[in-house]
């Protein structure tokens, strides 16, 4: 299991298998490929199976969330490809990632500023 914290409040967290864990990062940084910063952050979250967003400064926080939130609506909407679909697992586990997605997006704080309040897919 892994986790995506985006508060301390529970409805603001995304527990998750390792797996998609590590594909949304991964998916983030295809997105965000020469952003060295996201990669070596992520890289180090990928290690210890956590990214607690709340405890880093507010303008990576908010970077980090912003990229969440452009990857994820870019999948769900099709308009970008996920990496998913790359795997030996992809094509079986791609309908339980794209649900994994939307439950990420929903942990995203409302209040955010980082992003405007999200569409349904």
């Amino acid at each position: 299991m892994a986790v995506i914290s985006f508060s301390r409040k529970p409805e603001e967290q995304w527990v998750v298998a390792g797996w998609a864990f590590r594909q949304v990062l991964d998916d983030i940084i295809s997105q965000h490929p020469r952003d060295a910063q996201l990669r070596k952050h992520f890289a180090l979250a990928k290690d210890l199976k956590y990214l607690i967003l709340y405890m880093e400064e507010p303008e990576l926080s908010a970077k980090i969330t912003n990229a969440i939130w452009e990857t994820i609506t870019a999948i769900l909407s099709g308009t970008a490809r996920s990496g998913i679909h790359d795997q030996p697992y992809g094509e079986s586990s791609a309908e339980q990632y794209h649900q994994a997605l939307q439950q990420l997006l929903e942990t995203i704080p409302r209040s955010s500023s980082a992003h405007p309040e999200p569409e349904p897919p």
